[in-house]
């Protein structure tokens, strides 16, 4: 009975240490769970759990993440739960991780998004083989060659983006808006968006707003423990798979939706230039199913359209602020243009200082204040004797890089875009990232596909407005200019000036009517529903073909 009595004792005492061990190491591992390793790239001080999420602003996180650059240096890691956000600060990290590790920093980090919408979205899947597939028919679509068929979109647009603002200035943004948007509906499908009450549209907008809410960093994607209880939590329990819902039906409807009206166009006949017309009629060996194409065509429109207009506002905010700017533009525009007709994409090699206003525009308000979607990696990498895990989010900080130059980096100068750079076709998605003006883009195998067209659209618009308007500030009651926050913008990753008055007007009365005039020409083209007639594309585009 004594032997039995300690050998119970003794039980008792060893289980009661290996509880005691089992504990000590749970509580090690959660009090380091969120904790900055040693051997990673430095950052501000963590603490459990959280790591640097209870620093991480709510707002204007793109002013946080310069000051941590400016701290800690060109590269830093960000401890959020149990993810890792490295951010790039300096153009030689950008060079040596993004463009000569290219292969291995293409991923994307696996947000929970998508696991639920189907994992189309080019912009969130892996470097995978239909990704592979996917990005293929940007660029053998949307190219510099093939980009030079859909300027006459553009040119005709951005007439009527003039007409409308003689006709109601204040509404500036509304029809910039429009601009962008129906460059991106003739670009991907083929149609024009002659108002943005239309049906299609309004749900694009929605199906946008949607993505972008979704796909900023959610509670799951810091915490991945997380994802079983997401996975089976009733949907009406939780919002943000609500949210995801809702995506999905708009997806499911929309997208194939707009694919067969492409289709029922090709069956009559009507073979327009467009994006999606190009994959459906693709014949290469690694064409891409009809879901792919469907969703690949309508994420394209959504990159399009929210980027440019963001771009062009903060081009029109410049102007206002930076009215010697603007007078030096119209003085290139008048000696090389004239007042009786208005610029053509042709014109860029003869305007220097145009092309280096948009060039500036794109530095000095980038849409994106930190890569929309972050780069990640393939496995484990070592980086100056630093350690980047697998799967780290790879911030490219644009904020940041854009303000990497000398001479006051928040002024809107144009001077520091060279005649020379500018007329690089490929100037603002250098592969050498030293000799990048701006990193709005992004960098790497991931850089934007459409930025050929996006080049062509932004100068069309930018060299008409100026060519036709003078932009000044409002006055308040009292004579005084209405006070306009220099770098206020929207919040999110993707973003565009906060709201601000201006005052438009028509330089004079004989550009008036050459915009009258070019825009009362332009309505020929269109049919009742104000999309373009087939007469337009014969003389447009068919009657080009047929040229030796």
């Amino acid at each position: 009975m004594a032997f039995l009595q300690a050998s119970t004792a003794e039980f008792r005492q060893v289980y009661w240490l290996a509880v005691a061990i089992v504990g000590a190491f749970v509580g090690w591992k959660v009090l380091r769970y969120g904790m900055r390793p040693k051997n990673m790239p430095p950052g501000p001080p963590t603490i459990p759990i959280l790591g640097n999420l209870h620093q991480m602003p709510l707002k204007d996180f793109h002013f946080k993440f310069r000051e941590w650059a400016q701290e800690y240096g060109p590269i830093v890691t960000l401890k959020v739960g149990g993810s890792n956000i490295i951010l790039l600060n300096d153009e030689s990290v950008v060079k040596d991780l993004l463009e000569k590790r290219g292969h291995l920093y293409a991923a994307r980090p696996d947000l929970f998004i998508r696991e639920f919408c189907g994992n189309m979205n080019i912009a969130f899947r892996d470097n995978d083989d239909v990704w592979r597939r996917q990005r293929k028919m940007y660029h053998l679509r949307l190219n510099k060659t093939v980009a030079n068929q859909y300027v006459p979109y553009q040119a005709f647009d951005s007439t009527q983006l003039l007409n409308d603002m003689l006709d109601t200035p204040d509404d500036f943004s509304r029809h910039i808006q429009r601009y962008t948007t129906s460059v991106a509906s003739t670009v991907l499908y083929g149609w024009r968006t002659t108002s943005g009450g239309q049906k299609e549209i309004k749900d694009l907008m929605d199906w946008m707003d949607l993505t972008e809410a979704a796909s900023s960093l959610q509670l799951v994607d810091f915490f991945p423990f997380l994802r079983p209880i997401y996975r089976y939590c009733p949907t009406f329990l939780m919002p943000y798979k609500q949210t995801l819902r809702k995506i999905r039906k708009i997806e499911d409807r929309l997208f194939f939706q707009l694919m067969n009206s492409a289709k029922e166009n090709i069956a009559k006949g009507k073979v327009y230039p467009s994006f999606i017309r190009d994959m459906l009629l693709s014949e290469d060996k690694d064409r891409l199913n009809e879901v792919e194409i469907a969703n690949n065509a309508a994420h394209g429109f959504g990159a399009a359209t929210d980027t440019q207009w963001n771009t062009t506002l903060g081009f029109v905010k410049a102007m206002l602020l930076y009215p010697e700017v603007q007078a030096e533009a119209h003085r290139e525009l008048d000696r090389v243009i004239g007042k009786d007709r208005l610029p053509q994409w042709d014109d860029r090699e003869n305007l220097p200082y145009m092309r280096a206003i948009v060039e500036e525009s794109l530095r000095w308000m980038p849409t994106t204040l930190s890569a929309a979607v972050p780069h990640s990696l393939l496995k484990d990498d070592v980086y100056k004797g630093y350690l980047i895990p697998k799967g780290s989010s790879m911030f490219i900080n644009v904020w940041t890089l854009n303000n990497n130059v000398k001479n006051n980096p928040r002024a809107f100068d144009p001077s520091r875009h060279s005649p020379e750079d500018t007329l690089n076709d490929n100037y603002g998605i250098d592969p050498d990232s030293s000799k990048r003006p701006h990193f709005t883009f992004g960098a790497g195998r991931r850089v934007c596909p459409g930025f050929h067209v996006a080049e062509r659209g932004l100068f069309i618009a930018m060299s008409r407005l100026l060519w036709a308007f003078k932009f000044d500030r409002k006055l308040d009651a009292s004579g005084a200019p209405i006070p306009i926050v220099q770098d206020a913008v929207t919040d999110g990753f993707i973003v565009r000036p906060v709201t601000y008055p201006a005052v438009i007007k028509p330089r004079d009365q004989g550009r008036v009517k050459v915009i009258r005039d070019a825009w009362k020409e332009a309505q020929d083209s269109l049919d009742a529903s104000g999309n373009f007639t087939e007469e337009f594309f014969e003389k447009v585009f068919v009657s080009k073909m047929k040229k030796p």
